[in-house]
């Protein structure tokens, strides 16, 4: 057990606040919420998909180490409650590892599907590091020689991110991201496979529009299966909600879909559809519809029958998390000369500095499954019954959401605005 001094200067708290993993656990619900509020901002007419699971980790990590303004800020844009003390942010994180690692080496519910996070610090030899922190991370801090090759330390790191994420995530760092200046590489992979506990039959597939605007549709394959699904219409969120778990019952793809209309008024006068998904990304960011959400996915949604129809796609997105993390509220982390992460240091070294950060994340929505993984580095609406059986026809952009039942967690989210990427 690492001691409190490493982390805090205060003695070791002699009971651990009961409430902390609760807590701790919305703080990383709320933290994914608030990332797709700020990146559907950022990004406001293409397709998303990222790992705010991936992203919360890599920042956890950087947080153990900061000090200062920078440890203030981290823990805001983290969402940890004013009350906690980092050692108890280090039990929640070093618990969520150990129950990764059991089941991972399960691989999920009895092998049903695959899914792996792993967390990495490359840091530099030309500083001495603080020996509690070396016993804190153990395998997941590596001390490296970035002057003599710093290719070699990119490959070695683009290569540990590819192993992790099964091949999906190739060639992370850029050839001019790391250099011999380089102090300091966090990473973050998370990887997921899994099957449909229904899966679609390729011979329901069909081609069909997709609705993206009055004048700029597409065509695309459509899945289609008519089952039982949790199904339900939320009046707070303004959407249809509809639960695709995947085998094993642990983890779920949960597609949120609001009503899509275009209608000609003064404010819209070409015509436009109205933006179902900004409202609805406003309303899962408010406190009421945040508790509605956790309410939904955690309780379940009511079981009926279904006509289903669904895109089939297939998306690598690059996230601008330098952006990202200015909008959170902790871009000082970004900033030569400002960022304090003397924590991982022994006294009397200079500091380091993180120079860039990067996530790229991909999905593979198929018939039989979904494959997802992601990386981070760090350097008006009727609420009526539906007739039955209900039909949840994904036809125009809609909000999407891999979640873990198991430990609460948003694991991959994304907003589907068009089959084809496009480019704002």
């Amino acid at each position: 057990m690492i001691s409190g001094q490493c982390l805090t200067g205060d003695d070791v708290p002699t009971m651990m606040n009961p409430m902390s993993r609760k807590s701790l656990t919305n703080a990383r619900f709320n933290f994914a919420l608030d990332s797709l509020k700020n990146i559907a901002l950022i990004e406001s007419k293409d397709n998303i998909f990222f790992s705010p699971h991936s992203i919360h980790q890599a920042l956890s990590l950087a947080y153990f180490g900061a000090r200062g303004t920078t440890e203030d800020s981290l823990k805001r844009a983290l969402q940890v409650p004013n009350e906690l003390s980092k050692i108890e942010v280090q039990r929640f994180y070093a618990l969520e590892k150990s129950l990764n690692q059991m089941r991972s080496q399960g691989n999920g519910s009895a092998g049903s599907y695959d899914y792996n996070v792993a967390n990495k610090f490359w840091i530099t030899n030309t500083k001495k590091l603080r020996d509690c922190m070396l016993d804190f991370f153990g395998d997941q801090l590596q001390v490296t020689d970035f002057r003599t090759n710093p290719a070699e330390v990119r490959n070695e790191i683009n290569n540990w991110v590819s192993n992790m994420t099964k091949g999906h995530i190739r060639d992370l760092l850029s050839t001019d991201s790391i250099t011999a200046d380089t102090d300091l590489v966090l990473a973050n992979a998370v990887y997921f496979k899994g099957l449909w506990a229904n899966r679609f039959d390729a011979k329901n597939s069909k081609r069909d529009i997709f609705y993206t605007s009055s004048t700029q549709n597409s065509v695309t394959v459509f899945m289609r299966q008519k089952g039982n699904f949790h199904h339900a219409v939320s009046e707070e969120l303004g959407a249809y909600i509809l639960e695709l778990p995947y085998k094993g019952d642990e983890i779920s793809m949960f597609l949120l879909l609001p009503p899509f209309s275009i209608t000609r008024s003064a404010q819209n006068p070409s015509n436009e559809p109205q933006d179902g998904i900004r409202q609805l990304i406003q309303r899962l960011t408010t406190e009421k519809g945040s508790q509605e959400l956790r309410e939904l996915l955690d309780d379940g949604l009511p079981p009926r029958e279904v006509e289903v129809s669904l895109p089939r796609f297939e998306l690598e997105k690059e996230l601008p998390i330098s952006q990202l993390l200015h909008a959170l509220g902790a871009g000082e982390l970004m900033t030569p000369g400002v960022a304090d992460l003397r924590g991982f240091l022994a006294d009397g070294e200079q500091n380091l500095h993180l120079g860039d950060a990067v996530h790229r994340a991909r999905i593979e929505v198929t018939e039989e499954g979904t494959t997802a993984a992601a990386a981070t580095a760090i350097f008006t609406f009727r609420s009526s019954r539906p007739t039955e059986p209900a039909i949840f026809n994904a036809n125009h952009p809609f909000v999407y959401l891999i979640y873990n039942k198991f430990d609460n967690t948003i694991l991959f989210v994304g907003v589907f605005r068009s089959p084809q990427p496009t480019h704002s």
